[in-house]
């Protein structure tokens, strides 16, 4: 099977697990994900398993075996193919014989099972937090196929397995919180309001908003006496206009000095039964809205231990539901990111060519891939640099993790600290909450800065920081960041020129050069248009539904003789537009307009033909530059690369 089949394959499948499982969450989705991988993949068990804490072992989330039903289970990692995922963090696979290489494992041996793959879940802090395989009672088909599918959905369910361990907490710390109260000697009450509400609101919309959702949640039975009641189940569930009424003007006073004092903490004496009791306001606060509030009654000599225990925990639950809402921010990233990848074909089998500069080409990748070495890859618009961006990440050691990219030109120069580095909240105008920057999602991984050259010089500064010393503080900020992250740069000019023109940092110049790939033109590798064409006419054949069955010898000659300016992006959309139009099996269609006549002396000079070249490509569309028929998708570039040619070759439109 060739690479443009498994990559077709890869995508179906994909599709489908993501169609039948992606919507759900928690135990719902772990069950999904098993059923649906069992069924793309014609696994006879697959698991998902939880990593017990202080033990070597794991205990089954989610199990499925197509012919029978399975309980959940235990199992220790010891003599079992598990133990090398766990303990390295790695893949594992064994195409076939397994049940004979871990005898000890009875499972493995019942089944009598041959092919296993399994891939580690780790979580956003590079901690192991189980794993997911699956296995057959035949040799594996593809193991390549079966790894990248479980690589693809492991990323997610470790993602999903991390946000279950998060609310886990959060729940046990509402245990704490109900036996703090209900064990408390003092009057406790919890209030909370059923939506919260924004810090930023008005007095009177907080007071309204408070009655209107207010309620008792939780509270001991010495608060219940204060109220006249039996007992705490007689409280709980009240609303708030019963421990506070709005016709008690002492009261409203109390709750306007706990608004006015930003809903944090309020303290006041009341006389109750004859005791002067010191009531005290602490509200729950997090995410810059008002949640509830914690009401206590005590007697004075215990204030300061109360209200330690009270801020203690308040202050976990702003942690809890800080760390949650980051978390949910980082899910949201690394979803994008996953199905950014899920879009893409990408592996290395993508990168199509035989040529010398080619295969050497291959051979710097491989190179460079192995170590942990910044990488600047130089080459015009067009030649497939991102391509050896992934090939580099996938065969690295970081390719469990996140390869972030952001493109520097597309960026206005106000918000590319903000993009690359974070910001908090507040930090600028626009910036209502906290913004994790690209270094820190590409934490652990890889991150690409695409035409590198457009970064401000002031952006640059920082980067060199970031790159000799892993740290950065985010915009707005004094609090300093660790991050263990490899940086791919690329650009399409010439970065030295760029040096001496004083618009790029020498040193940061010197610290991206540390191991320079160049990728080359087209023109240099013409041997590889064959393949390079085929390949494009398997991709579109699928896209548009067409049968092309290959090119005439007439029209592969024009691709031979074609200087190519917009290399295999052109490439690939001269094929794309000839495929359009052409109605016979064969493709056979005049692909380059010409602008002069057939006696034309040939160009003297590279850039005599390329200025010819782009006068053709205008002459045929009008000099429409930009939109799918315009001069610059003829060429394979971007319009606002196709200016800057123009500026230079000195082009302007006929009068």
């Amino acid at each position: 099977m060739n690479a443009v089949e498994t990559s077709g394959d890869l995508e179906h499948i994909v599709f489908e697990i993501a169609k039948g499982a992606w919507s759900d969450t928690g135990e719902g989705f772990f069950r999904s994900l098993v059923h649906q991988l069992s069924r793309a993949l014609q696994a006879d068990l697959v698991l998902v398993g939880a990593r017990l804490p202080g033990r070597d072992r794991i205990g089954a989330l989610a199990v499925h075996a197509p012919d029978r039903e399975i309980a959940l289970f235990e199992y220790d990692l010891a003599g079992t193919p598990c133990a090398g995922v766990i303990q390295k963090q790695q893949l594992c696979t064994y195409a076939e014989g397994v049940h004979r290489l871990f005898p000890t494992d009875a499972q493995l041996v019942k089944m009598r099972a041959e092919g296993y793959v399994g891939s580690p879940l780790v979580d956003s802090s590079g901690r192991c937090l189980g794993l997911i395989l699956a296995v057959t009672r035949r040799p594996l088909a593809n193991p390549k196929l079966a790894e990248a599918v479980l690589q693809i959905f492991g990323a997610r369910a470790a993602a999903e397995l991390e946000r279950k361990q998060y609310e886990e907490a959060l729940a046990r710390t509402e245990q704490r919180w109900h036996g703090f109260v209900t064990h408390g000697n003092e009057a406790m009450i919890r209030v909370a309001l059923e939506q919260p509400i924004s810090l930023d609101a008005s007095e009177d919309e907080k007071i309204e908003h408070c009655y209107h959702y207010g309620f008792v949640a939780d509270c001991n039975d010495q608060a219940a006496a204060l109220f006249g009641l039996a007992g705490a189940p007689e409280l709980i569930g009240a609303r708030l206009e019963l421990v506070s009424p709005r016709a008690d003007s002492e009261q409203m006073e109390r709750l306007l000095a706990f608004i006015r004092a930003g809903c944090r903490f309020s303290q006041v004496e009341r006389t109750l039964a004859g005791r002067t009791i010191l009531m005290t306001r602490d509200g729950i606060v997090a995410d810059g809205k008002l949640w509830g509030a914690w009401v206590t009654g005590r007697d004075i000599s215990a204030l300061k231990e109360a209200e330690a225990q009270v801020r203690t925990l308040n202050r976990e639950l702003e942690q809890r539901v800080q760390e949650l809402s980051e978390l949910r921010a980082r899910l949201e990233q690394d979803n994008a990111y996953l199905q950014e990848e899920i879009r893409a074909e990408h592996p290395i089998d993508e990168m199509v060519g035989s040529s010398p500069r080619f295969v050497e080409l291959v051979s710097r990748i491989q190179l460079v891939a192995s170590t942990s070495a910044t990488v600047l890859i130089c080459g015009e618009t067009g030649t497939g640099k991102e391509l050896v961006v992934r090939a580099i990440h996938n065969l690295s050691e970081r390719r469990q993790r996140p390869l972030v990219k952001i493109n520097c030109a597309a960026i206005s120069a106000g918000l590319v600290e903000s993009e690359l580095f974070g910001h908090v909240k507040g930090a600028f105008t626009g910036a209502t909450e906290r913004r994790i920057g690209r270094f820190e999602y590409a934490n652990g991984g890889t991150l690409f800065l695409d035409e590198v050259t457009e970064l401000p010089l002031e952006t640059q500064a920082k980067l060199l920081r970031v790159l000799q010393e892993q740290e950065f503080e985010p915009v707005g900020s004094n609090r300093t960041v660790q991050v263990d992250v490899r940086l791919l740069a690329a650009t399409n000019r010439d970065l030295a020129e760029v040096v001496r023109e004083g618009r790029f940092r020498m040193d940061l110049y010197y610290r991206l050069l540390v191991v320079p790939v160049e990728v080359p033109p087209l023109r240099d590798r013409r041997e590889d248009i064959p393949a390079l064409a085929a390949h494009f006419i398997a991709r579109h054949n699928r896209q548009f539904g067409r049968r092309f069955e290959g090119i005439s010898t007439s029209m592969m000659q024009q691709l031979l003789a074609h200087h190519w300016p917009g290399n295999i992006r052109e490439l690939e959309n001269v094929l794309a537009r000839a495929m359009v139009l052409c109605q016979g099996a064969v493709l056979d269609e005049p692909l380059f307009a010409s602008a002069a006549g057939p006696s034309e002396a040939p160009p003297r000079t590279l850039q005599e033909a390329e200025r010819r070249h782009i006068e053709n490509a205008l002459a045929s569309t009008r000099w429409v530059l930009e939109g799918s028929q315009g001069a610059a998708a003829i060429l394979g570039l971007n319009a606002s690369t196709l200016r800057s040619r123009m500026k230079r070759l000195g082009i302007q439109r006929p009068a």
